[in-house]
């Protein structure tokens, strides 16, 4: 069934910018992103936002979405719509496979023994299964109880349904999301007892991208620091389309890079450069402010007792006919004031 919304509340809705992907419920709820370095792994987080908040905004729908008819159902979803974005949307009925089918939730993933927690990233997948359902709520806000009461309620023949929103893009098909609206404890119970989902499927098309910059402001809300880093350093392609001057979330986020960061990667490098090559005075002066937080770099010294900072320069390859960006490690500042100047600085 399609159900056009003209009024929506603007309440829930999607935003990707080509590279990733931010559900908001009010704010900011779930982000994911590629690892762009050659994996096909993806990372994922999701905020705090509890089961009991999402519930609340679909109150009325919790009813038939457990024991409905289907002409209830879909009575509950067109209302609910109304929460939603404007646009055109397919709702229908459907089931989830278990057998080829993947659900996220944000969990601390193994890591190295010697990486502290506040450094190990709250999910990552690869996803390789026909589908992948990403969840809204942490692990932590599983309820057992919950699930319990699901899967008895299943063992006695009933069939609660979640509630699954696909955002789809026609440009890019890979970067289509699954997200899981409503209905955490009913998938965990479903998949305890090892059998198909019936669930609600809601599907918008889209047809083109959401700015680069709201988009990581949802992740700037949503993420922790060396997760949001890891996030802008490898959004390479979208980094160009930010106006960092009017930005200063972003551009706060960028200067701790250039602080702390023992790695600036080309996309970061590229955006310097085309700061200096403006003919604007304000560009240069957002710029010089950079350098210097460069400068304080906390993996440069002048006896070169620290590791040192990664970064990359250009040099011409005569079977590419082109500049290629090669890796080095500056020890110092003299060598980044150096790299600075033939890097950053050089003249075209």
């Amino acid at each position: 069934m399609e159900i056009h919304i003209t009024n929506g509340q603007n309440i829930i809705r999607v935003l990707c910018d080509g590279y990733a992907s931010c559900l908001i419920v009010r704010r900011p709820v779930a982000v994911n992103w590629p690892d762009s370095r050659g994996s096909v792994g993806e990372y994922y987080a999701v905020s705090g936002l509890s089961e009991e908040e999402k519930i609340a905004l679909a109150d009325n729908l919790n009813r038939s979405l457990t024991e409905g008819t289907e002409a209830e159902i879909m009575a509950g979803i067109e209302v609910f719509l109304h929460l939603f974005e404007n646009g055109s949307y397919q709702v229908n009925l459907g089931t989830i496979p278990f057998d080829n089918s993947g659900f996220y939730m944000s969990r601390p993933l193994p890591a190295d023994e010697n990486t502290p927690d506040s450094q190990k990233f709250s999910g990552w997948f690869y996803p390789f299964e026909d589908f992948n359902y990403l969840y809204t709520l942490e692990s932590k806000s599983i309820n057992p109880k919950r699930v319990e009461y699901y899967t008895q309620l299943i063992r006695n023949g009933g069939r609660p349904k979640p509630v699954i929103f696909y955002s789809l893009y026609n440009r890019d098909p890979q970067m289509s999301s699954a997200f899981v609206l409503d209905g955490h404890h009913k998938i965990e119970a479903y998949t305890k007892l090892k059998i198909d989902i019936p669930a609600v499927f809601i599907a918008k098309d889209n047809d083109g991208f959401s700015s680069a910059s709201e988009l990581m402001h949802g992740a700037y809300c949503l993420l922790r620091d060396f997760e949001f880093e890891h996030f802008f350093q490898n959004n390479d392609e979208n980094l160009p389309d930010i106006n960092f001057i009017n930005d200063k979330v972003l551009t706060n986020a960028l200067d701790k890079i250039l602080r702390e960061s023992e790695r600036i990667d080309i996309a970061i490098i590229e955006v310097l450069i085309r700061h200096h090559k403006s003919g604007s005075s304000d560009e240069r002066m957002w710029l010089n402010k950079r350098l210097d937080f460069l400068r304080e770099n906390i993996h440069l010294s002048f006896f070169n007792f620290r590791k040192g900072l990664n970064v990359y320069f250009p040099q011409y390859v005569e079977d590419y006919k082109t500049d290629v960006w090669f890796l080095k490690t500056l020890r110092n500042t003299t060598e980044l004031n150096i790299w600075i100047s033939e890097t950053l600085l050089r003249q075209a």
